[in-house]
């Protein structure tokens, strides 16, 4: 039986270059609501999210992005604030653009993560209130050219144990 769950995590590949084409809002909307939707602990939902989709903006927001300049060139961007006040918001951050990473994979968008913490001028440009820090920014857009890559991961045999560390996972 397929698991088209499981297809998108063997699949999904970071994509840092963009077709000059805009994604449906409705694709749009259900990345944002895969954010929304995904679990957080003691259902504290510690973020907020900014859903950037002017062209002139997102040339700024790359500009501001250390790592991810690339930002500039794709159809929108979703910025991901946290709550700094809560122990837990850079978790749940974390499964929130992982939910919407392989969110926009199903519907064939790329993506990828860019950025990490302490991106005040992304705060002030974009309004953020001083309660919030940005940790990503997570640019979307159909990829340029077919991505077709083999992920090198290390053997599953040193990363997996199975019952207790050093036993071999078969």
């Amino acid at each position: 039986m397929a698991n088209e769950v499981y297809e998108a995590v063997r699949t999904v590949m970071a994509v840092r270059e963009y077709q000059d084409r805009e994604v449906p809002e409705g694709v749009l909307r259900r990345v944002v609501e895969a954010a929304h939707l995904t679990a957080s602990a003691s259902n504290a939902q510690p973020w907020h999210f900014i859903l950037v989709r002017e062209r002139e903006a997102l040339r700024k927001l790359g500009a501001l992005i250390r790592t991810g300049g690339y930002t500039a060139g794709a159809a929108a961007a979703i910025i991901v604030a946290y709550e700094k006040k809560n122990q837990l918001a850079v978790s749940d951050c974390s499964r929130a653009i992982q939910s919407m990473i392989l969110t926009a994979w199903g519907d064939g968008v790329g993506s990828n993560w860019a950025g990490w913490v302490g991106m005040e001028n992304v705060c002030r440009e974009f309004g953020l209130p001083d309660s919030y820090d940005v940790l990503a920014v997570v640019p979307l857009g159909y990829p340029k050219r077919k991505i077709i890559g083999k992920k090198r991961r290390k053997p599953i045999g040193e990363v997996v144990s199975a019952e207790r560390f050093g036993t071999p996972f078969a």
